[in-house]
């Protein structure tokens, strides 16, 4: 970057972001520049001219996030909606396989895709390629508006309002790089979805949420929005409120301005980064204050255009593909059969079909990015979505393409049947990557799954199968942990001989994504019970063959069984299993962590989430 545009204000480095932004190959611009003045402060770092204080937070708002291991980088690519494109796949295959010593790519729980151990000096290069595709880490980390969720269904679900993706289109371009937006009390998050029925981006759990709405004015419908605000997990987990029931599209961006206006201001958040989170504000003064705060904001907040930001028909534009001129009917098998009854399902367009690819983990390696590029270019219209749930949605994929698509999944060992079934676990990275990690949950959830797969039918059942397990290696939530049926999240207790053997608190009854957002839950935590972590795989089973086993029918869902016969048994299963890790000899297999071959020792750094 030039002397002259270093010395850029905030405002001005804003303003020309936004008029590259209809220009822009991808939803947040790529700006050069940024990339040039990144390398000049690694430089200045690396010399000891530049303070760490002051070289972290201006490495996470590019996207780069210190990982535990010490001198490598873990890069946040921002995907806004979840959406990305052949080319981009393409890109993260590329990169992966160059340089990411583990040869993979991580979808999180906000739909962006991470990329672990990448040594400093090579980030920028990285953040070259991925500019080239129109990708962007601009913000996903940091005290910013983090990366904006939006439904892989959008524009093609039957029950969708309308489509929101223009809407979190000019709310991305708005927000980033915006000068109010750069040093937040803490993080913010927020996502859009067009769909007031079926809850498909984990709204209540967000700082702002945008809900599609209709309303009737002087006999003609208006675009609108329901906006919530509020949500949160952690160690305060809350669940958003209802700002205002119905905004309309021309004033969405000046509530957003001025939420974000009322949030930056709140000097009693800046005492304390661990609670500086919306939720706590509107805990301290109530929601009825927060939105007397924020209307006196748009008071002062004059008209803002949406229309101009919204432009970005090639990001967005997906051709329907040519139906094949004959389509296969002929019987494929029972495997093809499962896949079709449970990971695929219609559009609202005729003929046209969504397509669920589960991923382990949230993995993919080079040649699975790769070839799901492919797929994408040959079958769909042109666009992924990847989801909340850490897996990837295909859309626009005719139905005499849908045997196609299988066998071409199938060689990437992406043809799983269930993507929303019990053995879709979701879990965090943990103490793979993280500093504040404090379990191995990646490796938990390898084994809760191999445990699975030896159950005889149980996971079959279909109230089990409804069952949803997510996993955080610390209390944060990342894993979003609290609102599974089933969550836990990594802990530590002792052994026999004073030792420290890895463990997980257990949270039962949690709920989001069946119905509307006031029907999510934050799951209840077992009270002074944590359970080593090698005996969760078994706690799980006991638990779950204990819901079968006694709900009073076979349509009664795990969480109204918790709700009729409540929480006393599970409990009693969980400390049990405590109990057998107090007793356990030290020195044995209690004490290592799932995937790891050294003793557990507690080991927590301090985190980047922060500063």
């Amino acid at each position: 970057m030039t002397t002259q545009a270093q010395n850029l204000s905030q405002d001005e480095i804003h303003e020309a972001s936004m008029g590259l932004a209809t220009d822009a190959p991808g939803i947040i611009p790529f700006m050069e520049e940024e990339i040039q003045r990144f390398d000049a402060e690694v430089d200045r770092f690396r010399s000891g001219e530049l303070d760490n204080t002051v070289f972290t937070p201006f490495r996470l708002r590019q996207g780069v996030y210190g990982q535990r291991q010490a001198d490598v980088q873990m890069i946040r690519v921002k995907l806004p909606g979840g959406i990305i494109s052949s080319e981009q796949l393409d890109c993260f295959g590329d990169v992966a396989e160059r340089y990411a010593p583990l040869q993979k790519g991580h979808i999180t729980t906000r739909e962006n895709i991470q990329l672990h151990h990448i040594p400093l000096e090579q980030t920028s290069e990285v953040l070259r390629l991925l500019g080239n595709v129109g990708l962007s880490t601009r913000e996903a980390c940091g005290n910013t508006v983090r990366n904006v969720v939006g439904p892989a269904t959008a524009g093609v679900s039957p029950e969708e309002v309308f489509d929101p993706t223009p809407y979190l289109t000019a709310y991305v371009r708005f927000g980033v790089r915006h000068p109010i937006t750069q040093s937040f009390p803490r993080k913010f998050k927020s996502a859009f979805t067009g769909n007031d029925q079926r809850d498909e981006v984990a709204a209540a759990i967000q700082d702002l949420t945008f809900v599609s709405q209709y309303k009737e004015i002087d006999g003609e419908q208006r675009k609108g929005f329901k906006v919530y605000c509020g949500g949160g997990t952690s160690i305060m987990p809350r669940l958003a409120k209802p700002l205002y029931e119905w905004v309309s599209e021309d004033d969405y961006l000046r509530v957003a301005l001025a939420v974000w206006t009322v949030f930056n201001n709140a000097d009693i958040l800046r005492k304390n980064r661990m609670m500086a989170r919306l939720k706590v504000l509107i805990d301290k003064i109530g929601l009825d204050e927060f939105r007397s705060m924020v209307d006196a904001e748009l008071e002062n907040i004059g008209p803002i255009d949406f229309r101009p930001l919204m432009t970005a028909e090639e990001i967005q534009r997906e051709t329907q593909p040519e139906p094949p001129a004959v389509t296969d009917d002929s019987d494929h098998g029972p495997e093809y059969q499962a896949w079709l009854d449970s990971n695929v399902e219609g559009q609202r367009q005729d003929g046209y079909h969504v397509v669920h690819i589960k991923t382990v983990r949230g993995d993919l390696d080079p040649a699975q990015f790769r070839g799901l590029a492919n797929i994408v270019r040959n079958y769909t219209g042109g666009k992924a979505r990847t989801t909340q749930e850490q897996n990837i949605v295909l859309r626009w994929v005719p139905t005499g393409y849908l045997h196609d698509v299988w066998q071409a999944l199938g060689e990437l060992d992406l043809a799983e049947a269930g993507h929303n079934h019990i053995s879709n676990v979701v879990s965090c990275p943990g103490t793979d990557s993280c500093k504040l990690g404090i379990t191995a949950s990646m490796g938990l959830a390898k084994a809760l799954r191999e445990e699975m797969s030896g159950w005889n039918g149980l996971a079959e059942d279909a109230g089990v199968g409804d069952i949803r397990i997510k996993m955080s290696g610390c209390p944060n939530g990342c894993g979003l942990h609290h609102i599974a049926n089933i969550g836990f999240h990594g802990a530590a207790v002792k052994g026999s001989e004073g030792q420290q053997i890895p463990a997980y608190e257990l949270f039962l009854g949690g709920n989001y994504g069946d119905n509307q957002v006031e029907d999510s839950r934050i799951g209840t935590r077992v009270p002074r019970v944590k359970v080593p972590a090698k005996l969760v795989p078994s706690v799980l089973k006991d638990i779950v063959s204990y819901y079968k086993d006694n709900r009073a029918a076979e349509s009664e869902g795990f969480n109204a069984f918790l709700d009729r016969v409540g929480l006393e048994e599970m409990t009693s299963v969980a400390a049990r299993a405590q109990e057998v890790g107090h007793e356990a000899e030290g020195g044995g297999d209690m004490y290592f962590d799932w995937e790891r071959t050294n003793q557990y020792v507690l080991e927590r750094g301090e985190g980047e989430c922060a500063v």
